[in-house]
């Protein structure tokens, strides 16, 4: 894709004046850019919640107050902080008050300029001082979110808050000055996959300036939907389709497209993503039309994608159009040396300190195990013990380390991985801390059984909503029942 034409940088311009927004259209095209105009906050977040743009250009009052008590912009740069962190926001007003100027500041925009823009050179050059501007102040924002609660051993090592190895960071570097070639991860579940697409995206940021990431995990996509979301659809091609829809390949124009576990991406998805990385070429589902997207692809697999061409689920056409820049992240278990490192982190990330020597205790501890889900799963089970510590950070101790079967080794003791994840979304903070203290305490059986008990029949009234439809689901008399909540103090609607 060395010979294909760069793409044109894109831009929404938002103005409630119908003779200033069609000027800056102009300009804005003139200037070689894809240009979109909306003339209130409501249809701009509509065309934002659709497809992304390099840069934003908003008035900040658009209600047409002659008096500019409204702050409709904010309202899209709201949206922007929230849901478009790649695209670059720019403000104007014809009303620079210093607290006009400090609501804007607050939303992530480095300048408000004065309106009216009078000539295209003049909007190039407040588009090049947003850009540059931006590229600073993402670094040091990323700096202070990464350092915050973090030692500061770790972020002078590690200052982007991602442990990986010196040559592997050195291959994320080469990935990102080229731009253009594929690159490809492998690893176990939970070794950062995705961690590392992003320190490329990062440094392709400052070499490069706002780019789209889109990332997708293809395992959550599979079935007749799959070439929907990737490679979008026209309006009535199908039942459902109310509104032609770009697509994620489409949408990664000019970026990077991170494909998580593609390994599970169905046969004909793979055919229509070699098409594009051969071309650049696709079209939308029930469209004739032939589209463009341009982007650099980063692939990741927790399997051997040779192994996955032998056994007929991965087509050896797009293995080989992805081959060349890869690297294979190590599991937990295999990074003894920085498995210190990580511990740190994670007490840090779940706002909890202990004393150096419980630490080493803790690191030590943490070594016996063989690790399944790796640094995530590690992250999760230090959150776990720092809860069952009662919040206490006097208290915490290695102690209070909960031992899962996801933590030990394939068929060690007869145990199955543990999903400590989906646990923590299904259950409540107190919940969670009632299970872990069964599984990790020797504490009285009645007082344990008793609680699990409690949370059987709150989950149960919780998911059928009265006492007879809940006893019913859980195969016991509803005078039984009912007397069980009485005892363990179960409030419910007796119906």
């Amino acid at each position: 894709m060395k010979n294909m034409k760069a793409k044109r940088k894109s831009i929404l311009i938002v103005e409630d004046d119908r003779d200033q927004i069609v000027r800056y259209v102009a300009m804005a095209k003139k200037a070689g850019f894809d240009v979109y105009g909306a003339s209130d906050h409501h249809q701009a977040i509509e065309i934002l919640s659709k497809r992304s743009f390099d840069y934003v250009l908003t008035d900040i009052h658009l209600a047409g107050d002659l008096n500019q008590n409204g702050f409709e912009g904010i309202q899209i740069l709201d949206y922007i902080k929230q849901n478009k962190p790649e695209v670059t926001p720019i403000a104007m007003t014809s009303d620079p008050k210093i607290t006009t100027y400090q609501k804007v500041m607050a939303k992530g925009v480095s300048h408000l300029f004065r309106k009216p823009i009078r000539t295209e050179d003049e909007l190039l050059l407040y588009l090049e001082f947003a850009r540059k501007d931006r590229q600073k102040t993402s670094a040091l924002r990323r700096n202070k979110q990464n350092a915050a609660g973090m030692p500061s051993h770790i972020m002078e090592k590690y200052p982007d808050g991602v442990v990986i190895p010196q040559d592997i960071r050195e291959m994320a570097r080469l990935v990102a000055v080229d731009g253009e070639a594929p690159f490809v991860i492998t690893g176990e579940t939970g070794t950062g996959k995705e961690e590392l697409a992003k320190v490329v995206h990062r440094l392709s940021l400052e070499i490069r300036g706002p780019m789209p990431f889109i990332a997708v995990n293809c395992a959550n996509i599979g079935g007749d939907t799959a070439v929907s979301t990737l490679f979008g659809h026209k309006k009535g091609s199908f039942t459902g389709a109310e509104a032609t829809v770009n697509g994620l390949i489409g949408e990664a124009d000019g970026g990077i497209l991170f494909l998580d576990e593609i390994n599970t991406l169905n046969l004909e998805c793979q055919q229509r993503l070699l098409r594009v990385l051969n071309d650049g070429s696709y079209q939308r589902l029930g469209d004739a039309q032939t589209l463009y997207s341009r982007f650099q692809v980063i692939a990741a697999a927790n399997c051997d994608l040779y192994e996955e061409v032998d056994k007929g689920k991965f087509l050896l056409d797009l293995v080989s159009r992805l081959t060349g820049l890869a690297v294979k992240l190590k599991p937990l278990r295999e990074r003894p040396e920085e498995l210190a490192v990580f511990v740190e982190m994670a007490l840090a990330k779940a706002g909890a300190t202990i004393a150096s020597e419980e630490l080493q205790r803790l690191i030590k501890k943490c070594g016996n195990y063989y690790w399944r889900g790796n640094v995530r799963e590690l992250f999760q089970v230090i959150r776990a013990m720092v809860i069952l510590s009662g919040g206490d950070e006097t208290k915490i101790s290695a102690d209070h380390l909960p031992v899962l079967p996801g933590m030990l080794a394939p068929g060690q003791n007869g145990a199955q991985a543990f999903d400590l994840v989906k646990l923590n979304k299904l259950l409540s903070t107190r919940d969670l801390v009632v299970v872990m203290k069964a599984m990790s305490e020797d504490q009285p059986l009645e007082k344990s059984m008793e609680s699990l008990e409690k949370i059987v029949i709150e989950s149960a009234l919780k998911r059928h909503g009265t006492l007879a439809a809940a006893a019913d689901a859980l195969s016991t008399p509803k005078s039984t029942f009912s007397a069980r909540n009485r005892r363990l103090d179960v409030e419910v609607d007796e119906r």
